[in-house]
């Protein structure tokens, strides 16, 4: 991806130089009026609070938390049973394991029982 340029139209710096009193001829900084030189300050483009896509507001508690873990555990399991029996075609699941998760053997009917009852426990 190309730097922003005056001439591929991004917005130009409207602060006047001091030595040559000239307006300066960088591209300003996104979403602000000023290039890095001239005071653009990233702390102020920042969204702050609940603007913040990051934000958290304290909504979600333990509970919710372990019941999604323990939904996303459920569903690993099943695709594991899945896996075994080849129902299932492409790529694993990304991301961290969820708590409650144990990789089980699947080969092993002891294991395999564990895991329906698992997946059927409510």
């Amino acid at each position: 991806m190309p730097l922003p340029s005056v001439l591929n139209g991004a917005k130009k710096c409207q602060v006047l130089t001091k030595r040559s009193k000239q307006s300066c001829k960088n591209p300003a900084a996104y979403g602000c009026k000023a290039c890095r030189m001239h005071g653009a300050h990233k702390s102020r483009n920042v969204l702050q609070g609940a603007n913040h896509p990051q934000y958290k507001n304290g909504t979600e508690t333990k509970a919710v938390r372990a019941e999604r873990s323990n939904a996303s555990a459920k569903l690993l399991y099943i695709r594991d049973l899945g896996d075994n029996i080849d129902m299932f075609n492409g790529t694993k699941t990304r991301g961290r394991k969820p708590n409650g998760y144990r990789k089980l053997n699947m080969d092993d009917p002891a294991q395999r029982g564990l895991a329906l009852l698992k997946v059927a426990s409510s």
